[in-house]
């Protein structure tokens, strides 16, 4: 039987190969295994105009890794006694006034942090083109004040990326420094993390430049996201690091979780990482029906027993029909943490499996065709497993790229097939105007330029969208891939995204639009139409900063 070295070392070409499929210029790859790094691998260019290979030391954007770093934060607050798991948010942030009185008065950061208060996740009302932000940190509350209830309170999982943008505003109010500096000096460095960061420098070496796929898999070069300390998602997406350094995090997370059971106990003698079994233990099933094996949520990591499907929060679900079992074939069940992050430009995976010290490391520096960061994850955790039913994930890549093309096509099919032709439409000007959400801090503006209709978004005409009639007072904005990641949007491939439905009012007259942006209120959300612009009635503006890119639509 070959080692288990071997047998890593023996993947060089499986991962080229699903690279090549997916449209990665490169990844880089790291194991840990019984406490010790056993396997690192880089594969192509961190910098594909000149060439430039990354190593284990690269820095990438990690996304929603970023998501466990800030709950550690958190951890370290209850530890010192700053707030408890059971403290509502409401007493940590006085600005927090939800709509639903239940969640208003009872919501604990520790429902946010497992997306179990039930509320709409809106990722779309603050990204914008090269998923610049279009909201300033500061409106924070006020948006998550409004955010829909999809389900009952602590009743069913859904993800969420507001969770953890209230997390940072509470590590900023109790600790009094910045949620990156707190990160900086209470965590990444007595943790000896210093490839790990939360801002952008110039300074700072080796990192690897951001890509997204064209169709055809070739790279388009895209500035990188400049989500950082102090803009908004800073705790959800905002951390950036190394392979080299995540693997020392996990190690650290797992020795700290070991010492922490044993004693039932909250800390650890010379580690930072506080109150682990909280940040560790189920919080919430992901599904609300009944299953033999665990599949939950814990505070940044999702833990899946074995043999289960994995890859939850990345974008290889929205292209396979299901996904597949990890771990067919193991002689008894493993638990193992995971999570997946999908920012523009950068996608990323992570899996430990606490009973051998083991974790994997994937990052890449391109939103591929399809999630290519986790389905390398995957492989190289059935290669530790040695299951002797392996999936085959060069085939996953491949049927996953054809499907994520073929969504594209499918939704110009979809919107054709539903038209209904020959149907009235006003005159252009009878459209035009701002449309504004219910608490006025996000607005698309319409307008007629040379006998055509345009939208954009927060007053930014300079990305601005053509409107289609479609049917009656309902236009379409339907995009290809190639123009969405030249524009270095997230790939949506929901043909209700792109219709925009307007609406009269009992005078007759056009007075809102409907826009079903979000997949979780498929009913859609109703802006409503004011007259003049947002400076006239005193409504927040965004705040320029050039472009602040963040991230995707989950994580």
């Amino acid at each position: 039987m070959r080692s288990l070295v071997d047998r890593l070392q023996a993947l060089s070409k499986v991962i080229a190969e699903i690279c090549r499929i997916s449209g990665t210029p490169d990844a880089s790859i790291g194991v840990l295994h019984e406490d010790k790094v056993i396997y690192t691998h880089n594969y192509g260019y961190r910098n594909v105009e000149s060439s430039i290979p990354p190593d284990e030391n690269t820095i990438y954007h990690i996304a929603s890794l970023s998501k466990s770093f800030t709950a550690a934060s958190i951890a370290i607050l209850v530890e010192v006694g700053k707030l408890s798991w059971d403290t509502p948010v409401r007493e940590l942030l006085p600005d927090f006034k939800h709509v639903d009185s239940t969640i208003n008065d009872e919501a604990t950061i520790l429902d946010f942090m497992s997306h179990r208060t039930g509320l709409a996740p809106k990722n779309m009302l603050w990204l914008h083109e090269y998923a610049g932000v279009e909201l300033r940190r500061s409106e924070t509350l006020r948006m998550v004040s409004y955010l829909e209830t999809v389900f009952g309170f602590r009743k069913q999982w859904l993800y969420s990326h507001w969770g953890y943008a209230v997390a940072d505003q509470i590590i900023q109010r109790l600790s009094g420094q910045s949620w990156g500096a707190f990160l900086a000096h209470r965590l990444l460095e007595p943790l000896g993390l210093n490839r790990t960061v939360t801002e952008h420098s110039s300074k700072i070496d080796n990192v690897a430049r951001a890509y997204m796929a064209l169709s055809d898999g070739t790279p388009y070069h895209l500035p990188r996201p400049s989500v950082e300390d102090g803009v908004i998602m800073e705790g959800a997406v905002g951390v950036q690091s190394s392979v080299a350094d995540l693997l020392t995090y996990s190690q650290k997370v797992m020795q700290a979780a070991d010492d922490q059971i044993s004693r039932n106990t909250t800390s650890t003698e010379g580690s930072p990482l506080k109150q682990v079994s909280t940040l560790l233990e189920n919080h919430i099933n992901l599904s609300a029906a009944p299953s033999k094996l665990e599949r939950s949520y814990a505070l940044g990591w999702i833990r899946t027993m074995l043999p289960g499907p994995l890859g939850t929060v990345g974008l290889n679900p929205m292209y396979v029909e299901a996904m597949p079992l990890v771990g067919k074939g193991l002689k008894e069940p493993r638990m193992v943490y995971h999570h997946q992050g999908s920012l523009i430009d950068y996608l990323c995976s992570i899996h430990l499996i606490p009973s051998t010290r083991t974790a994997i490391v994937v990052l890449t520096n391109s939103m591929s065709n399809n999630d290519a960061a986790d389905w390398l994850g995957q492989l190289l955790l059935e290669t530790v497993l040695d299951n002797s039913e392996p999936n085959d994930y060069v085939e996953l890549a491949r049927t996953s790229v054809e499907t994520s093309n073929r969504l594209w096509s499918q939704m110009a099919e979809e919107l054709e097939d539903a038209r209904i032709p020959d149907t009235p439409v006003r005159e252009l000007s009878e459209y035009v105007g701002s449309y504004y959400n219910v608490v006025k801090d996000w607005h698309m503006e319409v307008w007629v330029g040379e006998g055509k209709l345009y939208m954009c978004h927060q007053d930014d005409r300079k990305q601005f969208y053509p409107l289609e009639h479609y049917n009656h007072d309902t236009f379409t904005w339907l995009l290809t891939r190639d123009q969405t990641v030249r524009r270095g949007l997230f790939p949506v491939t929901k043909t209700e995204y792109y219709i925009l439905a307007f609406g009269q009012g009992e005078d007759g007259q056009i007075d809102h639009v409907l826009w079903r942006h979000d997949p979780s209120v498929p009913e859609g959300e109703t802006f409503k139409r004011l007259s003049g612009s947002a400076s006239e009635k005193g409504l927040p503006l965004l705040a320029s900063k050039g472009k602040q890119n963040v991230l995707g639509a989950k994580g």
